[in-house]
């Protein structure tokens, strides 16, 4: 994280307590000034929930090695191991020259995941870096480019279409940021008596089928 961030970031921890709930949008399933500290605690594969919908966070590098989780009040993000790096997803990749590295999401049940919000992201607008990242499920992607953040410290990229049961969010070049919140709904499960008609359906064009090769 640039020391611009770093100050960006301090100045909102100072209004807390004020701002939390009139700025935060609601989420899902949300980490960001969710009785996070400043300082990062770390976890290998931490569990969230959310009425009948659990997640499970990992963090890998670019190579597929896992990392551990970070957690403070901007978000979830990932570490490996090194003092210089200060948690945010990609930073301490950067610094070894090995950028790419991603947190994986895995729900209990299948969901549709309609958007993800993430913090420290930059379009370029507040003097920082432009962010780029990946949002994969299973063979949908989404590209997470340059974005009107409006200087906001939340940015949201809407994910229509992404379905599944894992997910991956990957940081991408020079990008450092965190992953702040999820809205996501569980996939509609068909009905006993929807199966029940499609079996009819099947037997029927089997039926058909058959008299015709008669």
């Amino acid at each position: 994280m640039s020391l611009a961030k770093h100050l960006i970031a301090l100045t909102l921890s100072a209004t807390l307590p004020i701002a939390a709930h009139a700025t935060v949008p609601a989420s899902t399933f949300n980490f960001y000034l969710e009785g996070g500290s400043l300082i990062d605690t770390v976890s290998n594969a931490p569990s969230y929930v959310s009425g009948d919908l659990q997640l499970i966070v990992r963090a890998f590098d670019a190579s597929g090695k896992q990392l551990q989780v970070t957690s403070n009040f901007t978000g979830l993000g990932a570490t490996t191991g090194s003092f210089l790096a200060d948690g945010d997803l990609n930073a301490g990749s950067l610094l070894f020259g090995a950028p790419g590295e991603y947190l994986t999401l895995t729900f209990n049940k299948a969901v549709n995941m309609s958007s993800l919000r993430l913090s420290g992201w930059s379009n370029g607008t507040l003097g920082l870096g432009v962010e780029s990242g990946t949002f994969t499920a299973g063979a949908t992607s989404f590209t997470l480019g340059s974005t009107n953040d409006r200087g906001t410290p939340l940015t949201t990229f809407t994910t229509t279409g992404a379905t599944g049961t894992a997910f991956k969010l990957q940081a991408t070049g020079q990008s450092e940021f965190r992953l702040a919140g999820l809205n996501v709904t569980a996939a509609a499960v068909p009905e006993p008596g929807t199966y029940a008609l499609m079996a009819l359906g099947l037997a029927g064009i089997g039926l058909v089928a058959r008299r015709r090769a008669a």
